[in-house]
C-alpha cells in the first residue's frame, strides 16, 4: 500500500463563478483538477436545478494536492469568498469549500 498523504479539496459554487473561480485556482500554483459542470442541488442559497423556475447550476472542482500547495489554494479560496460576502453585505453566496486528507493508493 503506498502511503502518501494528500488533501483534497472539494469547492462547489454557481457555474456562473467558473471562471472567476478557475483564475484564482490557477493564480495560487493549482493547475491539475476534475471539474464536474450542470451539478444540481439545494442549498441555504436556494435551489440550483437548471429549470425555469430555478435556472442556476453548480459546478463542482476536485482538488488533489500536497498540504502546502492546498494552504495557499485554501487561502486565496478565502479571501475570494470573503469579498463575495462583504459584497452582498453579509448574505450567504452560492459557494463552499471543504479539505479533507486523502491517501493516493496509485
Amino acid at each position: 500500500m503506498v502511503n502518501s498523504t494528500v488533501m483534497t479539496l472539494m469547492i462547489i459554487f454557481r457555474a456562473s463563478m467558473l471562471d472567476e473561480v478557475e483564475k484564482l485556482l490557477h493564480e495560487s500554483g493549482l493547475i491539475a483538477y476534475t471539474l464536474v459542470n450542470n451539478v444540481q442541488g439545494k442549498g441555504v442559497t436556494g435551489s440550483a436545478v437548471g429549470s425555469f423556475f430555478y435556472p442556476g447550476v453548480n459546478s463542482i472542482i476536485f482538488a488533489v494536492l500536497p498540504p502546502d500547495q492546498a494552504d495557499r489554494a485554501v487561502g486565496a479560496l478565502k479571501t475570494f469568498h470573503s469579498a463575495r460576502v462583504q459584497a452582498t453585505h453579509g448574505q450567504p453566496i452560492p459557494f463552499k469549500l471543504f479539505a479533507f486528507p486523502c491517501e493516493e493508493l496509485i
